[in-house]
């Protein structure tokens, strides 16, 4: 019993980029069953979005009543019913559909947003996420899931762009459509913008510095957005660096370039979006 617990205590200090392996141990014993954070990123779930790459962080498991509390850990008594249990690359964890809505309710609403978006551009389905949402015992626990459920979106490609989405629906500006079709001209491809608005020609995209820091991939950007603006777009770039650090220049710029463009909403509405523009500078990144 011993040896176990010694392992899960090394394995919970591992960074998430080797988490795939530490969780083995839950074969260790076969009512040990991984959930949370630690289940989704089995799955291939991007966990870390929110938090920086290399931070460590517990792996949670659900275990039997009287199991036991191995330190570094987070473990939850109880069980898990059969039909919620699966193996995945010899895991014991927590099925998709469980672990998206078991994310939903326990991490903090963008990590969460981030989640389901990744779980649905993965293959689930809203209507089964929203069946299990609806089964849930508890009214508060339904009411959180539907919230979280009703701002995913499994066009999101990447986290970053979730937390792109989510900044412009916090600050009332009005939804974007992500994976917007194009036909750029002389190509015969279909192209996809990250999120934008077809009726003003407008959109906004993440230059990730995985896929723009070449010059051969900034020279592909630079043609492939002439030929936007050929066809009456306007393309808003968006860095790494600017959310969260630079929010509130973001949401301006957006704002302004809707307006510019047609948007035309109420006076209410549009000192809403001010006033969360004034926010979001006053918070600290």
């Amino acid at each position: 019993m011993v040896g176990w617990r010694m392992l899960l205590f090394v394995a919970a200090m591992i960074t998430p980029r080797f988490l795939g392996h530490a969780v083995l141990v839950s074969g260790l014993d076969p009512r040990v069953v991984a959930w949370g954070k630690t289940a989704a990123h089995q799955w291939g779930i991007d966990t870390a979005a929110a938090r920086a790459p290399a931070e460590p962080w517990p792996m949670e498991f659900i275990v039997p009543p009287g199991f036991g509390d191995p330190p570094g850990c987070l473990v939850r008594e109880g069980g898990v019913a059969d039909c919620d249990v699966a193996t995945h690359l010899g895991v014991r964890l927590t099925g998709r559909e469980r672990t998206a809505i078991d994310c939903a309710l326990h991490l903090p609403r963008l990590e969460a947003v981030t989640v389901l978006d990744q779980f649905l551009r993965a293959g689930l389905t809203e209507g089964r996420l929203a069946a299990r949402a609806a089964a849930l015992r508890r009214e508060g626990d339904r009411r959180r899931a539907r919230s979280v459920l009703a701002l995913a979106d499994g066009g999101a490609a990447s986290p970053r762009e979730t937390w792109i989405r989510l900044a412009l629906l916090d600050a009332r500006l009005p939804a974007p459509r992500t994976q917007i079709p194009v036909r750029l001209p002389g190509d015969d491809r279909t192209r996809y913008l990250d999120l934008g608005w077809e009726e003003f020609r407008l959109a906004t995209e993440y230059d990730g510095e995985e896929h723009h820091t070449a010059s051969a991939d900034r020279r592909h950007d630079d043609v492939r957005r002439a030929g936007l603006r050929e066809l009456g777009w306007r393309i808003i770039p968006v860095r790494r660096d600017v959310i969260p650090a630079r929010t509130a220049d973001y949401i301006e710029n957006v704002a302004n370039a809707l307006l510019e463009r047609g948007w035309k909403p109420s006076h209410d509405h549009l000192l809403a979006v001010m006033s969360r523009v004034r926010a979001a500078r006053r918070r600290p990144p």
